[in-house]
């Protein structure tokens, strides 16, 4: 396993040597002109000139490129906002919380409504349960996280004049009120996301159920609750957990729309106003270290097969 580890580790060097370019790259090329933004609507500096020196942004693209990487790999530096002028590296750990407790949050109703509802389906195969879980499947696939979530804010004001809690409390001040505030997003994120894990979960659970050693359990009088869920289960997670793997991004790139519309302090709404002040840095590194959180728990989640299914090695 240890040979396992430190060949994908390898490989997840060149990863985010590419994303880093990329991303430094497509900052670049975006139209407009921070330096000019921040004169104009701000007087930062006496002149755009002075503005643009002060940043760095009078040196050579590649100059640039390698000042910032080479902070991040030597000093662990991922330098500060234009704007605010704050460490990204300390606006990131604030923040940080508040996108975790999200993503968790919003995973685990989607594995629960996805799990749940693909084991009915399969146990009650081309029933009536079934169906309505392949069309609620189909449904959840269908609807964007974004269109529902603007639904979500809107109709309620308008029809019954409430409208979801916009001051964030953190979960240590008060778990209660934290939860009031985050349930909803997360709801309205994890119905979206639970639609590929209903489908892949019923497929799953027929091909287990049609196993010899389930057959073997069956011809043993076992329950079908206890065949289900003791005997059959466990495997037929091992595709779920790769789905989760492979939807990773989503749930962390998702939380930039859910956040900005639902007004949480996270790394998403921290990203979409740097992005929409073409803030570079803040920009740039949050790419980077979401990347690189990505690539960790992918990592994890290969290495959980041998937990689900013993008989898997790694070599």
């Amino acid at each position: 396993m240890r040979q396992y580890v430190l060949r994908r580790v390898t490989l997840a060097i060149p990863t985010l040597f590419l994303v880093s370019v990329i991303v430094f790259a497509m900052m670049r090329l975006m139209p407009g002109d921070v330096a000019t933004r921040m004169v104009e609507g701000h007087a930062y500096a006496p002149t755009l000139d002075a503005l643009r020196k002060d940043l760095g942004l009078d040196r050579p693209v590649v100059v640039q490129y390698a000042d910032w990487i080479g902070g991040i790999l030597l000093r662990v530096d991922f330098g500060r906002s234009y704007w605010t002028r704050q460490p990204i590296l300390d606006e990131f750990a604030r923040r940080f919380p508040v996108t975790l407790e999200l993503a968790l949050l919003t995973i685990l109703v989607s594995v629960v409504i996805g799990v749940v509802v693909g084991i009915v389906s399969a146990a009650r195969q081309d029933s009536f349960s079934d169906y309505l879980g392949r069309v609620l499947a189909i449904l959840a696939l269908s609807v964007p996280y974004f269109g529902l979530a603007v639904l979500v804010v809107v109709l309620p004001a308008i029809y019954f004049r409430w409208t979801p809690v916009w001051t964030y409390v953190g979960f240590t001040v008060d778990p209660l009120e934290n939860l009031k505030i985050m349930i909803v997003p997360a709801l309205v994120f994890g119905v979206t996301r639970a639609g590929p894990i209903m489908r892949i979960m019923r497929s799953a659970l027929l091909d287990v159920l049609r196993q010899e050693y389930i057959r073997t359990a069956w011809s043993k009088g076992l329950s079908e609750r206890t065949i289900v869920l003791r005997h059959a289960l466990k495997n037929a997670m091992i595709p779920v957990i790769s789905l989760v793997g492979l939807q990773m991004p989503l749930y962390i790139g998702g939380s930039v729309i859910i956040e900005a519309i639902f007004r949480l302090p996270g790394i998403g709404l921290f990203f979409f106003e740097a992005l929409t002040r073409l803030d570079y840095p803040v920009v740039q590194s949050v790419n980077l270290i979401v990347a690189a959180l990505v690539v960790g728990l992918n990592l994890l989640i290969d290495l959980s097969y041998a937990f689900l299914d013993p008989r898997i090695r790694y070599r």
